[in-house]
């Protein structure tokens, strides 16, 4: 959406001239020309401060702010920061740090691509094995979410591949227009479990993302914790998945909310190193109720989640042979 783009330093004008000294960009979806109206702005922000990643709503718009040094924006250690980079639409940029990093990025683009597919690529063969190990030990909701998190990572390896950058919310639409894998969409549809993206599917994972966000938000005791999971980040979820039940692009919202899932439960495994989770819905942890994880869509059979592995196993390893 081109129009979005150069209203960014109108409705950004808060987040500039809070942080004057520094030069700023928008990179994601809008610097792409490719944002719908729900997507968020992603606004990176090159200082010499260290600082975590941020969220904020400006009137009506959802705001996500990215911090970096200017080594690491001109040698980004992470391909896909890289990829971005090359792509990065400047706000401010008086020392030109930003400009350099958008040429050099965009020189090594396919060279970046190479890295990140192989990187994701590795990810889907662990979590893979993961779920294999899961699978036969009979913990069918750890298998499940495991399949998810390999098609996932399956999903972005096939784009990276390709030198295409992908976009969470528009995942389905980018590897549709993949050029030589046919096969590669079914795969990773069968695997994440595609087959219940309908309104009722989508809507219920919202629900549970929410509760699950609530979640993280909270201490063992109920404590407020400082973690990347503000409520404005919630907020702008629902407001992508409700755009794409309203557009009947139901598919891509299941995906994109599959996505988020992965990442927020990553982040409570995290939380709970010894555990998994079919020890955190079990009788003696209760973390997460029967009911919430109906509403996450891990409810797949054990013949459902072997079928969906075999297919994933298949797919990984064919961009395995081409990596």
């Amino acid at each position: 959406m081109k129009g979005k783009l150069s209203a960014a330093s109108g409705i950004l004008r808060p987040v500039v001239d809070t942080y004057m000294d520094s030069a700023l960009a928008v990179v994601g979806c809008t610097s792409r020309g490719m944002s719908r109206y729900s997507c968020e702005y992603d606004v990176l922000v090159v200082g010499n401060d260290r600082r975590p990643s941020t969220s904020l709503k400006i009137g009506d718009e959802y705001v996500d702010i990215e911090f970096a040094t200017e080594k690491g924006v001109l040698r980004p250690a992470n391909p896909e920061h890289a990829m971005s980079l090359a792509f990065a639409k400047p706000i401010r940029d008086a020392s030109l740090v930003i400009s350099t990093a958008i040429a050099t990025c965009s020189a090594t683009l396919s060279e970046s691509a190479i890295k990140a597919s192989r990187t994701r690529l590795a990810s889907a063969l662990k979590t893979v094995g993961r779920a294999e190990v899961a699978l036969a030990k009979k913990t069918i909701i750890d298998a499940d979410f495991w399949l998810l998190a390999s098609s996932n990572e399956l999903a972005y390896a096939s784009l990276l591949s390709h030198e295409v950058l992908p976009s969470p919310s528009h995942l389905l639409s980018q590897l549709r227009s993949e050029k030589g894998e046919p096969m590669g969409f079914e795969g990773i549809s069968i695997g994440a479990g595609l087959e219940a993206a309908g309104r009722a599917g989508c809507g219920a994972r919202l629900e549970g993302l929410v509760v699950l966000h609530d979640l993280l938000r909270e201490g063992s005791k109920g404590e407020p914790m400082q973690s990347h999971w503000p409520a404005v980040r919630t907020e702008s979820l629902a407001a992508k998945a409700n755009e794409l039940i309203t557009r009947i692009e139901l598919a891509e919202c299941y995906s994109f909310l599959g996505q988020e899932l992965v990442d927020a439960l990553l982040e409570l495994l995290r939380r709970h190193p010894k555990s998994t989770l079919g020890s955190l819905t079990s009788e003696k942890d209760r973390l997460l109720g029967e009911r919430l994880v109906r509403q996450l869509g891990l409810v797949r059979s054990e013949d459902g989640v072997r079928a969906g592995l075999d297919v994933v196993k298949e797919q990984v390893n064919l961009l395995t042979k081409k990596a």
